[in-house]
């Protein structure tokens, strides 16, 4: 199948938002598991602050810290019942024939700590960084893979999306 990143990272979010079974895979592989299946996704929420088509596609901000604007691919905020606390997934998506941008991979936990308790970003209180790449490209980039909290393979996501399965070099 010839998709483009974009193209994958819509899959994913649509799937996260329209999917129970996804959804409930995609957080049993975080630290969140113990609150998966309470959990409601705020696409609503993230479409209201930033309308868009889109709701959970590159979202910016300036990170003092690194003295950068950096985006997030994937950006998804829930909010745990009944406790209504919130917690944030910051997803960086590569295909394998991607790389890295120079620091892009250092700059996803400073990132994701910079939007903590903001309400631009509706005031989540933790977050986990993910890489979603196939596993060629975490062996090539095995260093800057390990910078993000959680790695999600392109194979064991084609397992629920088969748009995942065997995607061929795309813009």
């Amino acid at each position: 199948m010839n998709l483009s990143e974009d193209a994958l990272c819509e899959i994913f979010a649509d799937a996260v938002k329209d999917r129970d079974d996804f959804r409930l895979w995609l957080l049993s592989k975080t630290k969140f598991f113990g609150e998966a299946s309470g959990c409601r996704l705020l696409h609503e929420e993230q479409m209201s602050i930033r309308p868009r088509r889109r709701w959970w596609r590159h979202w910016w901000c300036h990170v003092p810290e690194l003295n950068k604007d950096r985006e997030t691919d994937i950006f998804m905020v829930f909010e745990a019942a009944p406790s209504q606390r919130r917690f944030a997934l910051h997803i960086e998506n590569k295909r394998d024939n991607y790389k890295f941008s120079d620091g892009q991979a250092s700059a996803y936990a400073p990132r994701a700590r910079h939007m903590l308790n903001d309400p631009r970003f509706l005031s989540h209180s933790d977050f986990q960084t993910i890489l979603l790449a196939p596993t060629s490209f975490q062996a090539r980039y095995e260093a800057d893979a390990a910078l993000f909290d959680i790695f999600i393979s392109y194979e064991e996501t084609a397992r629920f999306l088969p748009a995942f399965q065997g995607t061929r070099i795309s813009n």
